[in-house]
């Protein structure tokens, strides 16, 4: 399978302004789920979600949502800095860029969840097949 595809070569500040107008869910240190349109992107550092400024790189996740789901990636499992239990262990790849990776969603809802690379801890080959 050719992986190349998936390096995308944009930065999360980047890939976040393609996303503006969209629904997001800002999962930060200490303050929990900050939901809401993600109404600027900064050309750096910055994005605005409800009046308040946000640095993407310093967040946990951030989940968009109305994005279509996609067929291309690598189902993979992800271990994060922080608690997540089991929720990434088995999730499809779909974007890797300079600072962050792209992962689709899982549930009813087509989403995209972004993750800044300081908050992977790692990356492995999923071995829990879904069932269809």
């Amino acid at each position: 399978m050719n992986r190349k595809p998936l390096h995308t070569g944009k930065s999360l500040q980047q890939r976040l302004s393609e996303l503006q107008g969209k629904l997001a869910e800002l999962n930060a240190p200490l303050s929990g789920l900050e939901p809401g349109r993600i109404s600027r992107v900064y050309t750096r550092h910055f994005i605005k979600v409800n009046r308040q400024l946000f640095i993407p790189l310093s967040l946990y996740s951030i989940r968009v949502f109305d994005i279509p789901p996609t067929c291309r990636g690598v189902r993979v499992g992800i271990r994060t800095v922080f608690p997540s239990g089991n929720e990434f262990n088995n999730i499809r790849l779909v974007g890797i860029g300079r600072d962050y990776l792209e992962l689709q969603g899982k549930g009813k809802f087509p989403s995209r969840i972004l993750f800044p690379l300081s908050q992977v801890e790692s990356i492995y080959r999923s071995t829990t097949h879904r069932k269809k």
